[in-house]
């Protein structure tokens, strides 16, 4: 038995390293052959044991595509089935303690939304992998998660959340020059002249 288990299972008790790596893969291989000897099929490992994660990686490198982490917003897209009108798919991650929501819709294209607080202040930003959405007001949350994003899509990110602040500080600037005392003399002094 393998790890006391009857059913001749082989799951990786560490993450392999350099170090273990061969003794990993062969532990492994004898676990499939005994299961073969058996009559049992496939390798009876999950998707987490280091065999899988091994496979995994040479289909990618074999595919010729290439990523940063594999919970990146694009790897999840890739992940998820295909909506049909009418009906999103929808899958929610937790990455680095923040809620990621990822909805895929036929007619609205990719909704991306990161975190939220009690009360959200919402932007959108169109980025390479669909629209994000914002909360101003939980900004932490978005630094986390911006490892999950391209490049590219960070510096959209930023730009958008640099432009909507410049804009909200100039309107609060022309609302404080109407409520100063001179724009309110002023206004009195029409008012007077109409009357």
């Amino acid at each position: 038995m393998i790890n006391n288990n009857p059913f001749n299972t082989f799951y990786a008790p560490t993450i392999a390293t350099n170090a273990n790596t061969a003794q990993e893969i062969k532990k492994y291989t004898e676990a499939v052959a005994r299961r073969q000897k058996m009559g049992l099929e496939g390798d009876g490992a999950g998707d987490t044991c280091f065999a899988a994660r091994l496979k995994q990686a040479e289909e990618l490198k074999a595919s010729g595509e290439s990523c940063g982490a594999t919970d990146s917003v694009a790897i999840i897209l890739k992940r998820m089935g295909e909506p049909t009108a009418g009906e999103p798919v929808t899958m929610e991650v937790i990455h680095k303690g923040v809620r990621v929501q990822v909805t895929k819709d036929a007619m609205f294209g990719n909704t991306i939304t990161i975190g939220g607080s009690s009360n959200p202040d919402w932007i959108q930003v169109s980025t390479s992998v669909g629209n994000v959405k914002i909360d101003l007001n939980d900004l932490d949350s978005l630094m986390k998660c911006l490892d999950m994003f391209s490049p590219e899509d960070i510096n959209a990110i930023l730009r958008k959340i640099t432009e909507v602040r410049q804009s909200r500080d100039a309107l609060q600037e022309i609302d404080n020059v109407k409520n100063t005392p001179v724009e309110q003399a002023e206004k009195k002094e029409d008012e007077e002249e109409e009357a």
